[in-house]
């Protein structure tokens, strides 16, 4: 049996026993094919855009003869998913703005029973802006390092109330007040990448002074962290 990796295992950490699993943009089916292997989940289906990831998910769903739990779909997004298949979403490996789109489009997510299981790769600042304007309640978040890279995986629900989402809940939500080496880790690798953006703005501009304030409070939220 094969193991996964820390990005994969939190997530997989947040998914719910016995629930009926959704993971978009799948790829090999990694995520589905190990809760299954290890009794976890009631059902699930693999769902990708494109032909060859499916090929390796089938592949990966046979070689661990899962295929009575675990199914495959060709979907864009969640559009040629049956919301009666899926309890706990996961969306992993892909960018903030995409999984802010596949939610927008997808109306069956707007119920409070829907689980959502979010993985960004790329923007989760927009990810998160979009959440809390949208009715999404961000309800725990847990930071990783993979391969040495940082990732952060939220957990939310729809319950329809719009929230203020202040610019230091857009970089690193939850992980404000999580003291965890992961999470210190994640916070000091948005700040590199907002300090970099520093250089791009005249210094007695207000975008400077907004984002220089910003970076100064990050500085502190990863104080002492090792890389």
């Amino acid at each position: 049996m094969f193991r996964l990796d820390e990005r994969l295992a939190l997530c997989a950490e947040f998914v719910r026993d016995g629930a009926r699993l959704a993971d978009v943009g799948t790829d090999h089916a990694y995520l589905p094919v190990w809760l299954a292997c290890n009794g976890k989940i009631k059902s699930a289906v693999a769902c990708d855009v494109r032909p060859k990831p499916l090929e390796n998910a089938k592949a990966n769903i046979e070689k661990y003869h899962v295929g009575n739990i675990v199914s495959t779909a060709l979907s864009d997004g969640l559009d040629e998913i049956s919301p009666d298949l899926a309890d706990d979403i996961v969306f992993a490996g892909m960018g903030g703005e995409l999984i802010a789109k596949i939610i927008m489009r997808t109306q069956w997510l707007y119920h409070g029973d829907k689980r959502l299981i979010l993985q960004p790769m790329s923007r989760a600042d927009a990810l998160r802006l979009f959440l809390c304007q949208n009715g999404f309640h961000i309800q725990q978040e847990k930071a990783c390092i993979s391969a040495n890279k940082s990732y952060s995986v939220m957990l939310c629900t729809y319950d329809g109330i719009t929230r203020t989402c202040t610019d230091i809940f857009k970089y690193i939500g939850l992980l404000e007040n999580d003291d965890s080496f992961e999470s210190k880790r994640y916070i000091h690798f948005i700040n590199e990448k907002l300090k970099k953006q520093l250089n791009g703005f005249d210094k007695n501009s207000m975008e400077y002074q907004n984002l220089y304030e910003i970076v100064s409070k990050l500085d502190t939220l990863s104080e002492g962290v090792i890389l």
